[in-house]
C-alpha cells in the first residue's frame, strides 16, 4: 500500500472517532423539558387564598342562645348568623373581616305605667284633666296600668374585625376575639296584664297592645330608655371573645360571649351563643 493511500485511511479514521459522539448525541431521544421556575398549577396550594389557615380561610355560621336585653326588659333569646373572610396573617394567628346579623327577643316582668291612651280617652269622655289623670271612679278608664314590655332588637354589624389564634391547631382549638360597629333597630310594645277597662265600660278598646308612637310615650318607659315610636334606629358597637372547636376541615362548633353597647354604653345587650360553623 502506498504511503499516500495509508495516510488517507488514517485521516478518515481520525475524523470518524472525533465526530461519532456528536452524531450519537444528536440521535438520542429528547427528555422532558426542565421544570418551570414558578409553581404554576403544579400543586393544590394554588387553590388557597391564604395558605395554612384553612382551605381559603372563610367561614359562615348560624348561632343562637340566651340574651340579656337593654331597657330593663331582661333575659330573652337570640339567634343570627355571620360570615368571616380572611384578610391577613397576624402574630400567632390571622385577622378576618366579619359581617354579623342577630335578632334578640324578650318580654319583661310586669310593671306599672301611666297609660297615655287612657288619659286621652278620659278627656274625650268629658272628664276634667285631674280626673282624667286619676282614672276611676271620676273617669271611666284606668290610667295606672300593669303591662309587660315586649322587645325585638335587630343587630346588624356591617364591619367587624376578628383575630383568631392558630397556635393551638394541634388541639383542634382556635380562641378568638372580635370587635365591630353596629346598627340596631329596636321595636317594642306594651301589653296590659288585665282587661281593666271592662270593669267600667263593658268593652276594652284600649286593652290591645299599646304600640308606641300613637301618642306620647308613658314616662315610665322614657325612664327606662325605651325607644319611642314604631321603631328606632340606633348606632352602637360590639366586642366579644370565643373559641372554635374544629371537628373536620369543613365543620366546627363555636362558643362566644358578646357585649353590645347602644348609644355608647348607655344601654347594653349581652349574649352567649353556640354556633355551627362551615368552612371552605
Amino acid at each position: 500500500m502506498s504511503p499516500a493511500r495509508l495516510g488517507g485511511r488514517l485521516l478518515a479514521l481520525v475524523f470518524a472517532l472525533v465526530l461519532s459522539p456528536s452524531i450519537a448525541r444528536s440521535q438520542e431521544t429528547p427528555g422532558p423539558p426542565p421544570p418551570a421556575s414558578g409553581k404554576g398549577d403544579a400543586g393544590p396550594e394554588v387553590l388557597e387564598l391564604l395558605p395554612a389557615i384553612g382551605r381559603i380561610g372563610a367561614q359562615v355560621g348560624l348561632m343562637g342562645g340566651p340574651s340579656w336585653n337593654p331597657y330593663e326588659v331582661g333575659q330573652g333569646i337570640q339567634g343570627g348568623g355571620y360570615i368571616d373572610l380572611p384578610l391577613f396573617r397576624a402574630p400567632g394567628g390571622r385577622v378576618s373581616y366579619e359581617i354579623l346579623v342577630g335578632l334578640s327577643h324578650a318580654e319583661s316582668e310586669p310593671f306599672f305605667i301611666t297609660d297615655p291612651i287612657a288619659v286621652v280617652a278620659n278627656l274625650a269622655s268629658g272628664a276634667s284633666r285631674s280626673a282624667a289623670l286619676a282614672g276611676p271612679p271620676a273617669a271611666p278608664f284606668p290610667v295606672r296600668r300593669q303591662v309587660t314590655s315586649r322587645l325585638q332588637l335587630l343587630q346588624v354589624s356591617p364591619f367587624a374585625l376578628k383575630y383568631t389564634l392558630t397556635g393551638l391547631d394541634r388541639l383542634r382549638m382556635r380562641p378568638y376575639a372580635t370587635a365591630g360597629l353596629d346598627i340596631l333597630v329596636a321595636i317594642s310594645h306594651e301589653t296590659p296584664v288585665r282587661d281593666e277597662s271592662l270593669l267600667f265600660t263593658g268593652t276594652s278598646p284600649f286593652d290591645d297592645p299599646l304600640i308606641g308612637g300613637l301618642v306620647a310615650q308613658a314616662p315610665e318607659l322614657t325612664e327606662r330608655g325605651m325607644p319611642s315610636g314604631q321603631g328606632s334606629v340606633e348606632t352602637g358597637f360590639h366586642a366579644g371573645v370565643g373559641v372554635e372547636l374544629r371537628f373536620t376541615k369543613g365543620l366546627s362548633v363555636n362558643f362566644e360571649y358578646r357585649f353590645t353597647g347602644i348609644q355608647g354604653t348607655k344601654h347594653q345587650l349581652h349574649t352567649t351563643s353556640a354556633a355551627l360553623g362551615f368552612h371552605w
